[in-house]
């Protein structure tokens, strides 16, 4: 019973070799990856097993005992055999040499078949040149391989010890059996820890290489769901039953900051239809073409508006990349209000551009008539008594105001280039102070003019900036009256060069200032509204900027800048 129990414990003791090189495995695996996140899977599998196998023979040498003199129980070859088959060929070579340090030095069974059997001296160098065919092999070929090398070592040293011990037939009988249930309870376990080994190693591979590709996965998920939330439109996922399963943050977005989408929280959106979001008139279509986009997988884009706004919207099914089965659709709105409004409004300046064309060709043509008018006029109030001199002035007068706006208008419609030279805008100013003068003395004003030395020249067409001065002028003398001053003067800022006409008249209010640049709106009961326009168009095709600053009651400045280069 003794040796029963002796040999069940080494049995027990070398098969639970590959259970803690599992649990090693596991362990180590999780900490080193804590510790280095590009830990490699062979160094975790080369630590776990020479941990496992060198605990495993200090146990085997601690629990080894000897049966009948001769037979001596220690397994701490299986696990030096798993570090020889399973580990590189230094942790094999190792383990081997701690194992025969081991036996020499902790043990005194020192027979010469002990010696062979219990160090594994001659079957170590064996296993190693085996080991390269064993890696190769499949399981049952590699368990077959190892039943011939342990059988053919195994008898080999016990039938050397029956030659070389005279046993009584008792002793013999026992010898046999004990023997026997040795070698083959040490191939037993051998073999199982074989399986074990094989067995682990293939769901950690497995385990290792399902780990890769989920982070590759996760990696790929990541990146779509962040492609999915840059994109600038409004994307919805929604299943085969056209219930909402996703949507992008843009999406998210677009229901928070606008009045004509229900704000639904992300939480709360999964599961609902579209017509939740959108409301049942719009919804019910849209549905329609999910429902279309499922059964039939057609891509359909259509116009949807919503309110106020105007959104382009195309609704495509989403496939299984393997299958080719249909699992769902997505919804695509592109935000297209901004754009229907540009459009619009550059429909009604090509339309406002055409009726201009067509009323400078009008007004050019009922100029020339005028002027035939005013000649037969003039010839009438010759001929004509003294008293009705006032009535021909007044229809003079007004035939001289229509012909101006007529020819405020051309200016402003006409759309050539202009021809322009190098000119100091000093020499402008100065040629038209004596006509700016006579026209303030008549009204009783006063100019000043306060000019910078160091602007450079400009390249600018004279006679349009002449005009614009001239415009900018009489209308500041005209807002403020009798007895006011008008500034005029120039400046350098950041190289650009800064003109501003500045009066002291009781201002413009700020309604009126964002109007004052259309066409034919005026503030004076006199005025044509053309004269503000026709400076802007000049401005700009000298590159040049108009600023207003006004405030009631204190006056007003017009700053023009034209900009460097």
């Amino acid at each position: 019973m003794f040796a029963v129990k002796g040999i069940l414990l080494q049995v027990l003791l070398a098969g639970i070799t590959p259970l803690l090189f599992t649990l090693f495995l596991g362990r180590l695996g999780t900490e080193f990856q804590e510790i280095k996140k590009k830990t490699s899977q062979s160094v975790q599998i080369q630590r776990s097993l020479l941990l496992s196998c060198l605990i495993m023979i200090f146990l085997c040498f601690l629990f080894s005992t000897v049966l009948l003199n001769t037979i001596y129980l220690n397994l701490s070859l299986i696990p030096v055999i798993l570090s020889i088959l399973y580990g590189t060929y230094p942790i094999g070579i190792f383990v081997s040499i701690v194992s025969i340090i081991s036996f020499f030095c902790l043990t005194d069974y020192w027979t010469e078949p002990a010696i062979f059997l219990g160090s594994g001296a001659l079957l170590y160098p064996v296993l190693i040149l085996f080991v390269s065919r064993f890696k190769k092999a499949n399981v049952s070929k590699k368990k077959m391989m190892f039943t011939i090398i342990w059988l053919s070592y195994t008898f080999l040293c016990y039938g050397f010890v029956v030659l070389k011990t005279d046993f009584s037939e008792h002793v013999q009988v026992e010898f046999a059996v004990y023997s026997l249930l040795y070698i083959f309870s040490s191939l037993v376990v051998l073999l199982a820890t074989i399986h074990l080994m094989e067995k682990t190693l293939r769901h950690h591979g497995f385990a290792s290489e399902l780990e890769v590709r989920w982070k590759e996965y996760r990696h790929q998920f990541d990146m779509n769901e962040h492609l999915l939330n840059t994109v600038p439109v409004s994307v919805v996922a929604f299943d085969t039953e056209g219930n909402i399963v996703n949507a992008n943050t843009r999406m998210l977005a677009q229901m928070e900051s606008s009045n004509n989408f229900q704000a639904i929280p992300p939480e709360e959106m999964i599961g609902k239809r579209i017509e939740t979001i959108i409301g049942e008139e719009h919804g019910l279509r849209v549905t329609e073409r999910i429902q279309s986009a499922n059964h039939d997988g057609e891509i359909s884009s259509e116009y949807l508006r919503v309110g106020a706004n105007t959104f382009y919207t195309t609704i495509s099914p989403v496939k299984d990349p393997v299958s080719g089965r249909v699992i769902g659709s997505s919804l695509v709105l592109q935000d297209m209000t901004e754009l229907e409004t540009l459009r619009n409004e550059l429909a009604h300046v090509e339309r406002l551009g055409l009726v201009g064309q067509m009323a400078a060709s009008i007004t050019h043509e009922v100029r020339n008539p005028m002027a035939v008018v005013r000649g037969f006029l003039q010839l009438m109030r010759e001929k004509s008594p003294r008293s009705l001199d006032h009535y021909y002035r007044i229809v003079m007068e007004e035939l001289d105001r229509a012909n101006s706006i007529i020819n405020d208008f051309l200016s402003l419609a006409q759309n050539q280039a202009s021809e322009k030279e190098e000119v100091h805008l000093h020499h402008i100013i100065k040629e038209l102070t004596p006509l700016l003068l006579a026209d303030a003395n008549m009204r009783g004003q006063t100019i000043e003019l306060n000019l910078c030395d160091e602007i450079p020249s400009k390249h600018v067409n004279p006679k349009e900036i002449k005009q614009l001065i001239l415009n900018l002028a009489r209308n500041g003398m005209e807002a403020m009256g009798n007895k006011g001053t008008l500034i005029i003067g120039t400046a350098l800022e950041e190289g650009n060069v800064k003109l501003s006409v500045s009066d002291n008249g009781p201002g413009i209010s700020l309604e009126s200032q964002n109007k004052l640049f259309e066409p034919f709106y005026t503030t004076k009961s006199k005025g044509t509204g053309l004269g503000l326009s026709l400076c802007l168009g000049i401005a700009e095709r000298h590159n040049a900027t108009i600023c207003i600053d006004s405030e009631e009651g204190k006056g007003t400045t017009f700053t023009v800048i034209f900009k460097n280069g």
